[in-house]
């Protein structure tokens, strides 16, 4: 359910896949924020030379498994399967005023089933088509209300779009140069009626040793509540739109919003840079700014980056201390 699990692995799995048949690539990564978060990343991808294709992965305490085979070119089918059996939904750890708040704090798992079909509209533009069954076990949050809701499935529709014209792509896809735009809907059904959406766009450019890049996300919903709401907050280097820079991950729970990132690069030495970040979120009665700098480089071929983030004091309550985060992600590819 949450856009930031499965997508992040595999949207790096896909733009470091080679283009021959009959490989399998696997993915391994480790993601710190500070005090305590710690996210580890596990992920194999294996094709072969008839269309089939399948994913598992590990992302924090999400397990995910996915199964597609091309019927044409254009035409591909695919199942998933998404199980979070504790802390789904980031269940524990809810802030309030940038402070982690136990008493708010609940039990919840995740079951998340799909199937569906993609097409190649474009060379440039895909679409993705598919239903989905969803259950949530939410337990202990203080509002029953928000508890009695999810007490049976759900099932639901979702059509996601992307549009890419870029000239190259590095770190794993996590920049790029040129446009990539994406726009996303979910409705559900079920004891009750809800539904999320969601754009984003994207863009690069170098020039010379600077690499700049800006992009830009809006969020809104029906009927959401703490458990579906979208989750902004994270100050990693990643292709994701829920991250705000100057922020700890899903430090902000909104029904709508909107988001801007910018972010510069500068080639020191070889495979070092240096690169500073700059994000602003708006939301209803919310509106904040943060920051990050931050190192960059290649060591025996795994990504690694870290830095320090820290929020705009005039637009934060309280006194709040600077985030550290770090990432180490490589790949293997094998046949």
């Amino acid at each position: 359910m949450r856009w930031i699990t499965a997508a992040t692995t595999l949207a790096a799995m896909t733009y470091a896949a080679p283009a021959h048949a009959d490989t399998r690539l696997w993915l391994a990564s480790l993601n710190y924020q500070s005090t305590e978060l710690v996210v580890p990343v596990i992920a194999v991808r294996s094709s072969d030379d008839r269309g089939h294709e399948w994913n598992a992965w590990l992302t924090g305490w999400t397990l995910g498994a996915d199964w597609s085979v091309a019927r044409t070119p254009r035409r591909r089918w695919r199942v998933e399967l998404r199980v979070t059996p504790i802390n789904a939904n980031s269940s524990n750890y809810i802030y309030v005023d940038g402070r982690r708040d136990p008493s708010a704090e609940f039990s919840a798992a995740s079951f998340e089933s799909t199937a569906g079909i993609e097409l190649a509209h474009t060379p440039r533009w895909t679409g993705r088509y598919r239903g989905i069954v969803l259950y949530e076990r939410v337990r202990g949050i203080p509002n029953v209300d928000v508890e009695k809701f999810w007490d049976h499935p759900f099932v639901g529709a979702e059509t996601v779009h992307r549009y890419s014209r870029v000239r190259s792509e590095t770190r794993l896809g996590s920049r790029w140069e040129g446009v990539k735009a994406e726009g996303a809907a979910q409705v559900y059904t079920g004891d009750h009626t809800w539904s999320r959406f969601r754009g984003s766009v994207g863009a690069g450019a170098r020039a010379g040793p600077v690499f700049l890049s800006g992009r830009a996300a809006a969020f809104t919903g029906q009927s959401l509540n703490t458990v579906s709401a979208f989750l902004l907050g994270g100050s990693w280097d990643l292709a994701v739109p829920e991250l705000l820079a100057g922020y700890r991950y899903a430090e902000f729970r909104v029904v709508r919003a909107g988001t801007l990132r910018a972010g510069a690069d500068v080639r020191l030495h070889g495979a070092w840079e240096i690169g500073v970040r700059g994000a602003y979120l708006s939301a209803p009665d919310l509106n904040r700014r943060g920051m990050a700098v931050q190192l960059m480089t290649i060591w025996k071929g795994a990504v690694v980056d870290g830095g320090v983030a820290w929020p705009d004091a005039s637009t934060s309550r309280g006194q709040r201390r600077p985030v550290v985060f770090a990432t180490i992600t490589a790949a293997l590819v094998g046949r």
